[in-house]
């Protein structure tokens, strides 16, 4: 066991835990455990405790992260597991309702796929929970089987939040990942681009469902690397009745229409999509006394059949008119962000990865500094660190992918430790972590996030050092075309206009 895991909590039967007697463990990940406990009135519930190991994998740190900030919202919520965020020495944790039952994906992997009335009345059921999702203002973004319970009594449950977006709050929390996540197989389109804030997003994600449980198969299943996500996007899926011609026009319609490449084109909401199930007529099974030929769905012949194969013919010709798929989705993305209202004033304060005292003084600097010009007006911060030594993206082995996240984790855990200390008050702070060259990484930030203003520290070196900044400050300030900021602990040289100067010095590069 590595050392960090050594200091990591794990509770044997019987143990208590604030408050809670442990009865068994039930799961571990890749950031937490899960408990199965039961409080002091025996009522169960499923503790999620961090595991506090530099080794996790940098994905889950942060999904959990996004879970302790989503959980008040969530408290109340009939349809998950209500989870509540408490602290007991070991960060915070989070307190789950425990939900007999099983998984959607686990449930179907035992009882094969399900007939067109069971999907549609389970699909309900689903959407009901998205719906009233959605009414709080919060998009899962990684709907899935496995991540839909099931209970004894038929009920749904929604689980892991760990990507869930709140449309009210400055989703800041994913700055630390510039690639989509989620299963490629079921996020939407426009996830790929990086849109976190489309509710039709989860509509996307539930024909998928619709599409699986109906036949087993999954609309895209080859999309599982960056060609096959590509591939994906532009082609539309193979119709569930190729796999299962038994089912209805209706309800392919309402699946195809959900898989729809640009959001506009599926439903209104998940109201609307309940609508269109609701309105569903599923063909009579046949009239045999054979069981199994009870459970087979008749093929549609009537008008409204024809009018749907007429309408998805009439769908297949405008992609062939409007061309290239994905670049329909790049021109919804391109008039979805000109119809966002302003964004905030976007700082990036760029701290230096080193350790050190001199380093670590700069640090808190260069985040006073970034904080003080953000209370002039609405904005959200972003802390940056390049990590230099290591491509994120790819590792070798097992060995040096535990190496990888370990370096993440620690430079993740000094930034967080540096915010925690700073007065920021309820200022939004995302972390972003990024490789490879330095000045280089720096520039794309600026650029992703169009940032307003890049506060940056320097070293000076010798006798140029009030003219030439150090190597890679020097480079900065000739290569990003940004407004910036220079902290040079407390010196001061000149500012751009109509930035104050609280102590620190600027300049514009």
């Amino acid at each position: 066991m590595a050392e960090s895991d050594q200091a990591s909590p794990e509770f044997a039967p019987g143990s208590r835990f604030d408050g809670y007697t442990i009865e068994r463990q039930i799961a571990e990940g890749g950031m937490a455990r899960l408990y199965l406990a039961h409080d002091e009135g025996g009522l169960r519930r499923v503790l999620k405790v961090p595991r506090l190991t530099h080794d996790a994998d940098p994905v889950s740190v942060v999904a959990f992260e996004n879970e302790l900030r989503l959980a008040r919202y969530l408290e109340d919520f009939p349809h998950a597991y209500m989870p509540v965020s408490r602290h007991a020495g070991v960060d915070n944790y989070l307190v789950m309702d425990y939900i007999e039952g099983t998984d959607l994906w686990s449930y179907l992997r035992e009882h094969g796929c399900l007939d067109e009335t069971q999907t549609i009345a389970l699909a309900k059921k689903i959407v009901r929970c998205m719906a009233e999702l959605h009414r709080r203002r919060i998009v899962h973004l990684d709907i899935k089987l496995s991540n839909i319970m099931l209970t004894p009594e038929g009920e749904i449950r929604l689980v892991d939040f760990g990507l869930a977006n709140h449309l009210d709050l400055p989703d800041h929390i994913y700055e630390s990942f510039q690639e989509p996540k989620g299963t490629p197989a079921y996020i939407a389109p426009e996830q790929f681009f990086g849109i976190r804030d489309e509710p039709r997003s989860d509509i996307f994600s539930v024909g998928t469902m619709l599409y699986e449980m109906a036949t087993s198969k999954l609309p895209y299943p080859d999309a599982q690397s960056v060609l096959g996500v590509v591939s994906r996007i532009k082609r539309e899926p193979v119709s569930p009745r190729s796999w299962r011609p038994e089912l209805s026009e209706e309800f392919t319609a309402v699946v195809m229409t959900c898989l729809q490449n640009v959001p506009d084109r599926r439903f209104v909401d998940m109201d609307d999509l309940y609508a269109a199930l609701d309105r569903i007529v599923p063909a009579s099974p046949p009239s045999s006394g054979d069981p199994q030929a009870a459970n087979v769905l008749l093929p549609r012949t009537t008008e409204t059949s024809l009018l749907a194969r007429l309408a998805g013919k009439f769908q297949r010709l405008r992609r062939v008119v409007e061309g290239d798929r994905i670049d329909e989705i790049k021109a919804w993305i391109a008039e979805h962000q000109r119809q966002l209202p302003p964004t905030r004033y976007r700082i990036v304060a760029a701290l230096d990865g080193e350790d050190g005292e001199r380093i670590e003084a700069i640090n808190r600097e260069i985040l006073a500094q970034a904080i003080r010009q953000a209370r002039l007006q609405p904005s959200i911060v972003t802390a940056l660190t390049v990590l230099s030594d290591h491509n994120m993206g790819v590792a070798a082995d097992e060995r040096e992918r535990i190496e990888l996240n370990a370096d993440y984790q620690k430079a993740r855990q000094q930034i967080a430790k540096l915010i925690a200390a700073s007065d920021h008050g309820s200022l939004p702070i995302g972390i972003n972590l990024r490789s490879g060259n330095t000045v280089e990484a720096i520039a794309a930030c600026v650029k992703d996030y169009e940032a307003d203003l890049l506060v940056i520290g320097a070293q000076e070196r010798g006798v140029l050092g009030r003219f030439v900044l150090g190597n890679t400050t020097y480079k900065v300030l000739t290569t990003v075309k940004c407004p910036m900021f220079v902290v040079q602990q407390a010196t001061s040289i000149n500012r751009p206009p109509g930035v104050e100067d609280p102590g620190g010095s600027a300049q514009r590069g």
